[in-house]
């Protein structure tokens, strides 16, 4: 299956958010909390590191009743919670609601209730404080996942779900392009609907079910045990995008 380079580093990119810190807390983070009452983990699980030992607690905070609703309600959280100042590189609503789209793709796992190929070679791999890979290395290991990806239907359609939802947000969209290194917003719909056009092809829908995908961690172990996860090393058109769908400052 042929994969362009520039859809591969996105999809993989969409999956390190559960690796890294979104926007940094800034001082007055404690009012924003206060300000959001019993929802407050809801938002705080957006702003925190997600690792292979918080997984599972992070997505079932996630997938509560009342998280759901405060995330159907952007618009109604506080004020206290958005870098309203500095759009450039702070928090925003968009911002927030990518996210949502975002862990909504992370949180679902395959048939066999085990992690899916991108999310498990992100978060067990690509941000290990032990990773030094080559460029052709995260390609190759990348592509690796992406192929396995097809073998599940439930992690294929929770992607190609993902694409969908930026493509309609053209809010998102511009965000995306806004906190970019020069990246368009046709730029960003294009990636969008070339991953989508990868999944849903019959070259990858046909394998959905034939076997059980292969995992990165499941041949790995002992390079994966790290519960700390630390931005290494990673091709630039990987850490532009990144940029842009985590905030990096």
């Amino acid at each position: 299956m042929k994969f362009s380079t520039n859809i591969l580093t996105l999809l993989v990119a969409t999956t390190a958010a559960f690796s890294r810190n979104v926007p940094v807390k800034r001082d007055d983070y404690d009012k924003c909390l206060s300000d959001l009452k019993d929802n407050s983990d809801c938002f705080d699980i957006l702003m925190t590191k997600m690792t292979n030992k918080n997984f599972d607690e992070i997505c079932k905070i996630y997938s509560s009743e009342k998280c759901q609703k405060l995330y159907s309600e952007v618009d109604k959280i506080p004020e206290s919670c958005f870098d309203t100042k500095n759009e450039k590189t702070g928090l925003t609503r968009d911002g927030v609601r990518q996210l949502v789209a975002q862990y909504k793709y992370m949180c679902v796992k395959d048939e066999k209730d085990r992690l899916c190929p991108l999310p498990d070679i992100s978060i067990n791999h690509f941000y290990n404080p032990k990773f030094s890979g080559t460029k052709e290395e995260v390609d190759r290991d990348s592509f690796k996942a992406i192929e396995e990806t097809c073998y599940s239907k439930k992690c294929t359609d929770a992607l190609v779900e993902y694409d969908i939802t930026m493509l309609n947000d053209q809010k998102i969209l511009e965000m995306m392009s806004t906190h970019s290194n020069g990246e368009s917003i046709e730029d960003f719909k294009k990636y969008f609907e070339d991953g989508h056009n990868l999944l849903t092809s019959k070259n990858c829908t046909e394998k959905a079910g034939t076997k059980t995908p292969e995992l990165y961690s499941d041949s790995h172990k002992d390079s994966t045990s790290d519960g700390c996860i630390t931005y290494i090393k990673m091709s630039s058109m990987i850490m532009i995008t990144l940029s842009v769908l985590y905030y990096l400052l």
